[in-house]
């Protein structure tokens, strides 16, 4: 079976854009939006944004989460010999049921809401343009704020690709990013070094004790590896499985509080550690780790002079977010690019 290649994102990030770009080299275009454009037109429903949501999760309802995935690749499989760009993928259950397909990747596309906001208050649909307010409310729908577990999900999706991108710039270069990933499956390109990088986090996650979330951490200075950690108890200490389960979860502490009733160290606290034990500079260095960090990691991070972070999934710790808005001499950046799983 030839190449499919999947799509997942919110509105306005640039999906369309990246069929165009995938039609011109070959690929044969279908989306499950088509599926529920077919079934909204027999119930005589306008084609509104709101009126597709509304049935799309009314097949689910009825088919399972992975209703329109499953049409579609029923529809690939008969004519396998394609490659094939597949749009609107909005449910963790549609992702399960394509990749069945021999050769399926996905490709997740985002960019900050504020972006967003700016393309689609200039964009003329569904009779003119949406205010930012209505853009704001659909976007928490697609990520699935009050949406039941087979409605939309793209938030989830996106946590499922294989190569993610943020597209924040020009076409040429969201055109770039498309070929690198393609290059990257034909082999005909090295990884770059955020990806080097961020899949050494998280191989160390592999090691990692947590019974709640494996992190791992890496830092490095001028495309050199200096130290590394993953998140566990301390050494010497007995691990949270030897002690009979998670102490925060038998405290029922939220995720994102009161870091310090915990039994491990985070691995951004223990690759800084290391680089002190080994007296290993780390100022001027970046730090890549498979998930934001916490408010605990964030003040040694900052006194330790790292000057970026690059980080995977983002994790919901107010306070952590809220300093690093009031400081200027580190640098956030949102990973892209190839993605790895622990």
């Amino acid at each position: 079976m030839a190449l499919c290649i999947g799509l997942t994102g919110y509105m306005g990030t640039g999906k369309g854009e990246l069929v165009k770009m995938l039609q011109q080299r070959g690929f044969t275009y279908i989306s499950l939006s088509d599926i529920v454009r077919e079934e909204s037109t027999k119930r005589g429903l306008p084609l509104t944004r709101e009126n597709l949501q509304n049935v799309g999760n009314d097949l689910r309802r009825e088919g399972g989460a992975g209703a329109l995935g499953r049409k579609v690749r029923e529809i690939i499989e008969q004519d396998a010999g394609k490659s094939w760009v597949i749009d609107g993928i909005r449910n963790p259950g549609e992702v399960r049921e394509l990749r069945t397909l021999p050769e399926f990747q996905m490709i997740g596309v985002t960019a900050h809401p504020d972006m967003i906001v700016r393309r689609l208050t200039t964009r003329k649909r569904e009779g003119g343009a949406l205010t930012k307010e209505q853009i704001l409310e659909r976007l928490e729908r697609e990520k699935g704020i009050g949406e039941p577990p087979d409605g939309q999900q793209v938030k989830q999706c996106l946590d499922l690709v294989d190569f993610l991108i943020f597209n924040e710039g020009t076409l040429a270069e969201l055109e770039g990013k498309l070929e690198h990933f393609l290059r990257l499956l034909r082999g005909e390109d090295r990884p770059t070094f955020d990806e080097i990088f961020m899949e050494i986090a998280f191989t160390w996650a592999k090691r990692a004790t947590c019974l709640r979330r494996k992190v791992g951490a890496v830092i490095a200075k001028d495309k050199q590896q200096l130290t590394a950690g993953y998140n566990g108890a301390p050494k010497g200490v007995p691990h949270c499985a030897e002690m009979g389960g998670c102490l925060r979860e038998k405290l029922k502490i939220p995720s994102g509080q009161r870091h310090e009733i915990c039994r491990g160290t985070h691995a951004e606290q223990n690759a800084i550690t290391q680089a002190a034990k080994f007296g290993i500079p780390i100022a001027g260095s970046t730090l890549y780790c498979n998930c934001f960090p916490c408010v605990i990691c964030t003040k040694m991070i900052l006194n330790a002079g790292i000057t970026t972070v690059v980080y995977d999934s983002d994790y919901d710790d107010p306070l952590s977010k809220e300093i690093l808005g009031q400081q200027h001499g580190l640098t956030l950046i949102r990973y892209e690019g190839k993605k790895f799983r622990v």
